[in-house]
């Protein structure tokens, strides 16, 4: 608990602008953050990747955290949103990889793997989904996007539509019961 009573000093000053504060608040949130992303991700590199992120993010952001002794959790919660930003974008990659490999193996006149009756149905599911997005609201749609394909967080949600983070939340939780009740109705 020491270690987080260390730290409101480097905070305040770091928060009042100066540059060797946030310097030594950086210091010691890349040692507590580091092994936190390493132990999670077991990847050095992405470990690494996942701290400057997070720093990047405390720095732009330290103007907004309202309360000192929420530091830590405040700090670990973005953390937390860049790892699994990370893994959506993995899986992300993952599937387009695959949807690659099988449409250039069907274009060069290899058979596909998946059975015609199969693609037919998945076709007819993107196609739903597609007509279900299309009667979205524009607000919705543009959440959806922001949230679901752009892999932003809500605070950087917020940021781009001139809200809080707490507002994107809920415009994104509106935006999916709004989708998922039309696409029930397509069912």
């Amino acid at each position: 608990m020491s270690d987080d009573s260390e730290s409101i000093p480097f905070l305040a000053e770091a928060r009042s602008g100066d540059r060797v504060a946030m310097g030594n608040l950086a210091r010691l949130v890349w040692d507590r953050v580091y092994s936190f992303a390493f132990r999670t991700t077991l990847d050095h590199n992405t470990a690494e990747d996942i701290v400057q992120e997070t720093l990047l993010a405390m720095i732009c952001r330290l103007g907004t955290l309202r309360d000192s002794r929420r530091f830590w959790p405040w700090i670990y919660r973005i953390a937390w949103s860049k790892i699994q930003n990370g893994r959506r974008a993995r899986r992300l990659q993952s599937g387009l990889e695959t949807d690659l490999f099988h449409k250039t193996a069907t274009s060069n006149g290899f058979a596909s793997d998946d059975d015609p009756l199969d693609t037919q149905v998945r076709e007819e599911s993107r196609q739903q989904i597609a007509a279900a997005v299309e009667q979205l609201s524009r607000d919705h749609r543009d959440i959806l996007q922001l949230r679901c394909y752009d892999d932003l967080d809500y605070a950087e949600i917020a940021a781009r539509t001139r809200t809080t983070p707490a507002r994107a939340r809920v415009h994104f939780h509106r935006a999916k019961k709004s989708l998922k009740s039309r696409l029930v109705c397509c069912i």
